[in-house]
């Protein structure tokens, strides 16, 4: 490992210091992945800048954990953080994101995509297995029902260690980590004083990191056996485990880091929490989400924990934290032109999964390969759908956005008719034509909920598809809609915590004797409370803490206002049932507000907008001679 130090210039924290041990971690096949993802996904479609890398976000995750780590090293010294201790910090940050897929999200929901259709059609999966099994000799392996990156990070995490010829020794945590292979000697990669000793990482160092990207005790196959509590640092440093990944209440330095850059990206301003950072402490608090903690889901009272806390005047603060998140997921995440593509991106996703698979055999053979962790050496299948390339780090290396021009490639110029549905839309990527959204409706809180919670997508679609009427196109054509046209999108906008306020999970230092004594003992700690809904400012209270939408797209393009048509017949008639049943009200927008308190958010340019509004349905008019309305557009 060298012993250089460098520094590197950033668009959001200006300059992030690397120390040699990050460098080695920092050049590691893994975390250079993430050059080629996209922090954003799909929504440069609305937002043209948002193309910041997942590499350029986990630099600055990495450079705020350690700055809260630095910050209360300093302010409460007795609390024993060591300078090893923030360079374990900075490096989970570091390492936070190495299991994304591409695209973002989207990743995420065409596993769920895959998984489900193996589910509900086991058919096609049997048949799809067999040919499987005929070419060579072994079964696809089954996808789980949820797919979790953090999981798949601390996979990526091994890999990075394998990759310098390292592993975690579970029989020896306080020891060096164990040698696999050639690279670095595990005796001098660690941490550099200001007086060039060495400190060599242990395995209980990297347990540390991996526990503080998941947010809870490890489980197998990440550790030998699944592990009750925290291994990696004593109970005494919990709260260090909330830098990162805060399981108490979501305030973290990734959140941070994320509302910042993203904000840049795509609105040309940052929305910067620093203050955050630099009032941050610690102390006890009593445990804000007992039933899904690991220490108190089993007691009868939530205990206490050493947690980050903040002094009263930071709750305005922390409640434009959570308000930015909000508006963060209207304006950029969920924008009707990102879910659009995001959408779209799926469906190419899952055809290419249908027709390619990935080489695996010639990693096994080849004498220049990277060591493998060793809870892969049984791991022999030479070939993987795309949609299980995630389950081996040396596939999933291959797996960023990249992967369309590949799908591309081996599509263009083949004349296999299965390839056509492919084709489609590869084409219609490159045009830039993606699916339009042609109607939402948001479910009341009054009696809304009950339909919300008792419908699924697919059953909302059916709806639709009972409500055609007969319908003529341009041509003079009939029209008649068939299931795949239509998308239906349950969406979820929340503060963080579904309908509960996030600030009453934080703790918050109430007098200025509380901060006066943050430098006692860690017994004589004071203790941080909660505030609840009273007690804060009135305009940061908004009437609803979520807002449950559901939007309509539509895969054909010629069939867009007719899509729109039976939209409205569906939501005049569902709204007479409902309110006849329950007395709920489905609320049609044609503009998303993004504001708290039933405030909208100012218009935004994104490339979608040099399109003109037609007066007539609120909607908008495409190009191309393309149907002139649609309805209920954001």
């Amino acid at each position: 490992m060298s012993r250089d130090e460098r520094d590197t210039n950033d668009e959001v924290h200006e300059v992030i210091h690397i120390p040699p041990a990050i460098q080695t971690v920092l050049d590691t096949p893994p975390v250079q992945r993430l050059v080629n993802l996209k922090q954003l996904g799909c929504a440069y479609n609305a937002y043209p800048s948002c193309t910041h890398s997942r590499k350029e976000h986990s630099l600055g995750v990495m450079e705020l954990a350690g700055k809260l780590a630095t910050s209360i090293k300093h302010a409460q010294p007795q609390l024993g953080i060591s300078d090893l201790d923030v360079l374990c910090v900075r490096i989970a940050g570091l390492c936070h994101d190495l299991g994304h897929g591409p695209f973002s999200h989207a990743f995420e929901a065409f596993l769920k995509a895959v998984y489900r259709s193996e589910r509900d059609h086991p058919e096609l999966y049997r048949e799809r297995n067999e040919l499987f099994r005929k070419e060579y000799g072994m079964d696809i392996p089954e996808l789980p029902e949820e797919y979790e990156h953090e999981q798949t990070s601390l996979m990526m995490v091994d890999d990075l260690l394998a990759a310098i010829g390292l592993e975690i020794d579970w029989t020896d945590l306080d020891g060096p980590l164990k040698q696999i292979g050639d690279g670095i000697d595990a005796n001098f990669f660690g941490f550099i004083s200001n007086s060039n000793k060495l400190t060599a990482f242990t395995s209980r160092d990297w347990v540390f990191i991996k526990e503080c990207i998941y947010g809870y005790p490890l489980e197998q196959p990440d550790a030998p056996v699944a592990q009750t509590d925290f291994v990696g640092r004593s109970q005494a440093k919990d709260f260090l485990y909330d830098i990162v990944n805060n399981r108490h209440n979501g305030l973290d330095v990734d959140k941070i880091d994320y509302f910042s850059r993203d904000s840049l990206g795509a609105l040309g301003v940052p929305r910067k929490f620093n203050i955050l950072i630099r009032n941050a402490r610690v102390s006890w608090g009593i445990c804000p989400n007992p039933q899904k903690c690991f220490r108190c889901n089993h007691q009868t009272n939530p205990e206490y924990h050493m947690m980050i806390v903040y002094p009263k005047k930071m709750i305005t603060k922390a409640s434009e934290f959570y308000q930015t998140r909000i508006r963060n997921h209207v304006e950029i995440y969920t924008h009707k032109k990102t879910k659009s593509a995001e959408l779209h991106t799926v469906d190419l996703l899952i055809e290419a999964d249908k027709l390619f698979s990935m080489l695996l055999s010639t990693q096994h053979d080849d004498p220049d390969a990277f060591p493998i962790h060793s809870r892969f050496e049984g791991f022999n299948y030479p070939r993987l759908p795309i949609s299980r390339a995630w389950m081996y780090p040396r596939l999933f290396l291959r797996v960023d956005d990249g992967i369309i021009a590949t799908f591309e490639d081996r599509a263009v110029g083949d004349k296999n008719p299965n390839l056509q549905p492919l084709k489609k839309l590869l084409k219609q990527r490159r045009m830039h034509d993606y699916y339009k959204l042609v109607g939402q409706v948001e479910a009341k809180k009054v009696g809304g909920d009950s339909y919300w919670n008792k419908v699924t997508e697919d059953e909302i679609r059916d709806e639709l598809m009972e409500e055609q009427v007969s319908y003529s196109g341009e041509d003079g054509k009939i029209m008649t809609l068939c299931a795949d046209d239509i998308i239906v999108e349950k969406r979820e906008l929340h503060f963080g915590r579904k309908s509960n306020n996030p600030v009453t999970q934080m703790r918050f230092l109430m007098n200025k004797w509380d901060s006066e004594r943050l430098r006692n003992n860690l017994e004589e700690l004071p203790i941080a409370l909660e505030v609840d809904n009273d007690d804060l400012p009135e305009d940061t209270v908004p009437s609803s803490f979520l807002r449950r939408t559901i939007r309509f797209y539509s895969r054909s393009f010629e069939k867009n206002e007719f899509i729109g048509h039976v939209f409205h017949n569906w939501l005049s008639h569902k709204m007479e049932r409902l309110k006849a049943d329950t007395g709920a009200e489905l609320k049609v927008f044609e503009v998303d507000g993004g504001g708290i308190n039933g405030h909208e958010s100012p218009n935004l340019l994104t490339q979608d907008d040099s399109i003109a509004p037609t007066p007539a349905f609120g909607g908008m008019k495409r190009k191309r001679g393309t149907p002139k309305a649609l309805f209920g557009e954001e």
